[in-house]
């Protein structure tokens, strides 16, 4: 009996730092997996299958709030600091 795979395709979204840390995780578990599941056992070949293997990934990252909240964060703690003090 022939088994035919296919592959499904992943859409997450994160929406804090610690959540998009975690959907990269997941992705390069993923990977790892499939390609365990294409080259079972010998990890010198599988090294290789990962080398020339395509995979398509596309990463959008956004960082306008955390860029916001550092300048917010300085700012704050310049005025804590009067530059005499620094």
């Amino acid at each position: 009996m022939r088994h035919e795979f296919n592959p499904p395709r992943y859409t997450w979204t994160a929406s804090t730092a610690e959540e998009a840390k975690n959907t990269l995780q997941a992705a390069a578990d993923l990977i790892d997996a499939h390609l365990a599941t294409l080259v079972p056992g010998n990890s010198l070949q599988r090294y290789k299958a990962k080398e020339s293997t395509p995979v398509s990934l596309t990463v959008s990252l956004d960082l306008d709030d955390l860029i916001e909240q550092i300048n917010t964060k300085r700012t704050l703690d310049s005025l804590d600091f009067p530059l005499e003090q620094r």
